[in-house]
């Protein structure tokens, strides 16, 4: 894996691809975050272009015309072509590279990941309402949500919800509850309280914090707790 930084992201696109995928991603975006994992549970060749949100190059732009982020661009015999959103971006890896298939091969066990990815959404909502109002707000679609997947680690008897080993559910949701734990830098006593709600989902984020995938491409809650305090990148860089 290799990075082209925001300073070297001007005028000029960079080269046609040849043997590896390449990600434009910006950094602390939880939904590239998503594709990182992803790329790295394939073990795909791949390379990171970081972008900076505030000073996107032209070309970027006429490539990307609703200024999509994350995107991966893909080499093929017609061209290098680009994907977009998350979760399309992660199916196609999972298809794409058959080492350490993600998705469930239960029809069935599938189509219900799909619907706790899209019911997960309702937690990313919070999320956003509750870093937007300096925490006071959001909190309780958080609550809902978790209770939701607390319910369903029971109901699976597993250490992960992709059996045990993490699967594509797993690491759709990570980045978003590793950015949670961010409000132990508010109130660590509320935080460990509300841990003890959920035992669950509780044990399932410290053995997801053991994942070597996950390890690759962490923060810590004081970082991400410094960047949502920062009042540039908290108004540009998590809603791309």
């Amino acid at each position: 894996m290799s990075y082209y930084s925001p300073r070297r992201a001007g005028a000029v696109s960079p080269p046609r691809l040849t043997d590896k995928l390449r990600l434009y991603h910006v950094d602390m975006n939880p939904y590239g975050h998503r594709v990182l994992l992803i790329l790295e549970a394939k073990k795909a060749k791949y390379e990171v272009y970081r972008l900076d949100p505030l000073h996107l190059p032209e070309w970027f732009k006429a490539r990307n015309p609703r200024l999509k982020i994350p995107v991966l661009e893909i080499p093929t015999e017609q061209g290098d072509r680009c994907l977009f959103e998350s979760v399309v971006i992660c199916d196609y890896l999972d298809e794409k590279y058959a080492r350490n298939p993600l998705h469930s091969r239960d029809p069935y066990v599938k189509a219900q990941d799909r619907l706790l990815i899209e019911r997960f959404n309702e937690l990313i909502k919070g999320s956003l309402e509750c870093f937007d109002t300096n925490f006071a707000y959001g909190s309780e679609q958080i609550i809902q949500t978790m209770d939701i997947f607390e319910k369903e680690l029971a109901l699976r008897g597993t250490n992960y919800f992709g059996g045990n080993k993490p699967g594509m559910l797993d690491y759709m949701i990570w980045p978003w509850v590793e950015r949670l734990y961010l409000l132990r830098c508010i109130n660590e006593k509320k935080f460990d309280e509300k841990r003890s709600r959920f035992p669950n989902f509780a044990d399932w984020g410290d053995q997801m914090q053991l994942d070597e995938v996950v390890k690759k491409h962490s923060s810590s809650p004081s970082e991400y707790f410094d960047y949502y305090e920062n009042a540039r990148t908290h108004a540009m860089g998590y809603y791309l």
